[in-house]
């Protein structure tokens, strides 16, 4: 099973919402956790920063922002 890029995102939030809508259109296959839902997955957001969306490649680099903007504050 191959690894995926993970993105934490929070509904609400324009960049998590551009970050989504650009992947889908792209058919680019990925694991969302949405830390709106999930105290496991807030928890693991904030210690990769502040704000989402949060990326996690499969080769450990973390983006943490999207389209050049920074997201919503989770901090």
């Amino acid at each position: 099973m191959a690894l995926l890029p993970v993105a934490y995102t929070i509904r609400g939030c324009p960049a998590c919402a551009r970050l989504i809508e650009q992947w889908d259109s792209e058919g680019v296959v990925y694991e969302e956790r949405r830390a709106d839902l999930s105290q496991k997955f807030m928890d693991e957001a904030r210690k990769l920063g502040d704000a989402v969306p949060i990326i996690v490649y499969p080769d450990g680099s973390i983006e943490r922002r999207f389209g050049g903007r920074r997201g919503c504050y989770i901090g």
